[in-house]
């Protein structure tokens, strides 16, 4: 929205979880962070702006502010403002980090899983709504009845997939449309020592074959409903699918559309208005 005010260019956006690590969290109550490049000139308008936005929200000044950085040009490189933002986060028994917080730097503790993720274009770095719904439904399914063979669908930076591997899974493949997903998903699988346990390639649900136990989809509510049949083909009879990335609005047009495919509903989870479900091939 402020972009399309003319504001400047917004490079960054992070959502910051309840379990983000006590030693980095200078305000463990932030749940989400905008950054946005623009001239010293435009910082009126844009608190202006966000004044404006929040009041008609119905949100109360206790629960936002704006802070203003100053920055050379060379600082605000898009990689440099992520490394400063991003702070590593504790999700369903993983500590999540990028490659730049060295692991012995972290309060790890004895039952704690670190997953290393790299800076790239391919979506999931953990902290959005839907990845964490998806880590969450992972560790219970590798808890109680762990699957030997997975399949993700969308696997943007590997994040669930290296996490599937990390508890165990064998055999665990993603296929991503986006041609940035395959390396980089390859490349976090290496540096968390489960390179020989994954395999990804670039392309969408027709490029997957055979029948899987376990299927996690972390797209959006367009991409389910398209591919409800793909999706269908590749559970196995009696296989459970996690569907994650769907807003409240798009929640029952997803459920119609796995239902017509033999898709049962098993349960439905949510987080803020982003939906998710966990679904059973009939």
């Amino acid at each position: 929205m402020l972009e399309t005010q003319g504001f400047g260019h917004a490079v960054a956006e992070s959502t910051y979880a309840s379990g983000a690590l006590a030693s980095d969290a200078e305000d463990p109550d932030r749940e989400s962070e905008v950054r946005l490049l623009s001239a010293p000139a435009c910082c009126p308008g844009i608190v202006q702006a966000v004044e404006s936005w929040f009041q008609a929200w119905g949100l109360s000044t206790a629960q936002w502010r704006i802070d203003q950085e100053p920055h050379s040009a060379d600082e605000a490189a898009p990689e440099t403002l992520w490394q400063a933002s991003w702070r590593p986060f504790r999700c369903a028994g993983y500590v999540i980090h990028a490659d730049f917080h060295p692991r012995e730097g972290l309060p790890i503790r004895s039952d704690d899983i670190p997953l290393t993720i790299f800076a790239g274009s391919a979506f999931g770095t953990g902290g959005h709504a839907s990845t964490r719904l998806a880590l969450q439904v992972l560790t219970e399914w590798c808890q109680s009845s762990p699957p030997t063979r997975l399949l993700d669908v969308g696997a943007g930076s590997g994040i669930l997939a290296v996490a599937a591997a990390l508890r165990g899974v064998q055999e665990v493949v993603g296929m991503d449309p986006d041609p940035q997903s395959p390396p980089q998903a390859a490349k976090t699988a290496r540096a968390n020592g489960v390179g020989a346990q994954c395999q990804f390639w670039r392309g969408g649900y027709e490029t997957a074959r055979g029948t899987w136990p376990a299927v996690m989809a972390n797209l959006v509510a367009d991409l389910l409903q398209d591919g409800a049949r793909d999706l269908a083909q590749l559970v196995a009879p009696q296989g459970k699918l996690f569907a994650g990335g769907i807003l409240d609005v798009h929640w029952q047009a997803t459920c119609d559309a796995f239902a017509s495919r033999g898709l049962e509903l098993q349960r439905k989870l949510e987080r803020g208005r982003w939906r998710a479900g966990i679904w059973r091939k009939t």
